[in-house]
């Protein structure tokens, strides 16, 4: 399981503050639901896609005796199941709605991929949006058009970080997965 938290904006910055900041505890396991503190069970790196850069980060692990399942502490601007940063990854989709050319070959490779799955999870944005913010909103009937509404009103939020982290308290899974 993956529980995001809020620590820089940028992987340099979070590869940086990684060593010095002292370690986030979880007090209970979601999981089990223990009322227990879990265990630091070691870190393990993982990759991040910052437009042409590739960072190797570290992620923190923690470890529940009770039930012996893991959870690992991402940084809210990496989106669990996917390489691609955040930010990133919006702004790839937001290219690829509103048809700007992208002259970078990793955008390219990844446009097909991240739009046919932000296609497939509008419902349960559109969803979120009528929970969280106005059960009377309107969405256009186009898909293209719902997108960039969709897009937009992710942007209105605040940071990306800050919907994601939103949209990953309320749902317990990623905005764009299956």
């Amino acid at each position: 399981m993956v529980h995001l938290e809020h620590f820089s904006e940028h992987p340099l910055d979070y590869i940086n503050e990684f060593h010095t900041t002292e370690r986030v505890r979880i007090d209970s396991c979601p999981h089990c639901f223990t009322r227990r503190r879990l265990h630091l069970h070691g870190i393990y790196h993982r990759h991040v896609i910052w437009h042409e850069d590739v960072f190797s980060i570290p992620v923190q692990r923690h470890y529940c005796i009770h039930c012996g399942k893991t959870v690992s502490i991402l940084p809210s601007f990496c989106h669990s199941g996917f390489q691609l940063a955040l930010p990133f990854l919006l702004e790839l989709l937001w290219a690829f709605f509103n048809m700007i050319p992208s002259p970078n070959t990793l955008a390219h490779q990844h446009r097909h991929f991240i739009s046919r799955r932000f296609l497939l999870c509008m419902n349960r944005l559109i969803e979120y949006f009528r929970i969280c913010e106005d059960p009377l909103i309107v969405f256009p009937d186009f898909w293209h058009e719902k997108a960039i509404k969709l897009l937009e009103m992710v942007y209105s939020v605040g940071k990306p970080h800050i919907f994601a982290k939103r949209y990953y308290d309320h749902f317990k899974k990623g905005f764009m997965a299956l």
